[in-house]
């Protein structure tokens, strides 16, 4: 590591010193919606910096794992009727729904973590490196039951 790290990471599986942050969110579009990601290194400070970003394509295999009705015997003769009007959607994006994940950058596995703030806000501490002090740190929600069982959880914590 170079001397500007103020913490060290090794990976248990590959012995990597790099990490990668990741988020991933869903924007609603009306009936549709998209899901979006972007990664890139943690950085020396804990702050991190999105260098890719990309729409996630859902494959058709788990569309179609949707159960779908059988509305035969429901259908209505509209043929009638005027056509509805259609409300327009502005997109939208619940970020309490979006989610983070720190992998090793060598052999992609995953690092529990938490943040230097409440509510997913401010710095990405990863459990594994070697300025992780449980008692300062908010877990991310992912890892609120584990926390909680080790007795890492601050008080105040949701």
């Amino acid at each position: 590591m170079n001397d500007h790290q103020p913490w060290e990471f090794t990976c248990k599986t590959c012995s990597s010193h790099k990490l990668t942050v990741t988020h991933v969110w869903n924007i609603l579009a009306g009936p549709e919606s998209e899901s979006w990601r972007e990664w890139g290194p943690l950085k020396a400070d804990h702050l991190w910096r999105y260098d890719f970003k990309e729409k996630v394509e859902q494959d058709e295999d788990e569309e179609d794992e949707v159960e779908r009705g059988d509305f035969g015997e429901f259908a209505e003769d509209d043929s009638d009727s005027e056509p509805e009007e259609y409300e327009e959607f502005e997109q939208e994006s619940d970020s309490e729904s979006d989610e983070f994940y720190v992998n090793c950058t060598g052999c992609d596995r995953e690092i529990e973590f938490g943040w230097s703030q409440p509510d997913r806000d401010g710095r990405i501490f990863p459990v594994e490196c070697s300025d992780f002090v449980p008692l300062q740190i908010w877990p991310d929600p992912k890892y609120v039951d584990v926390w909680q069982q080790r007795g890492w959880l601050r008080t105040g914590n949701v």
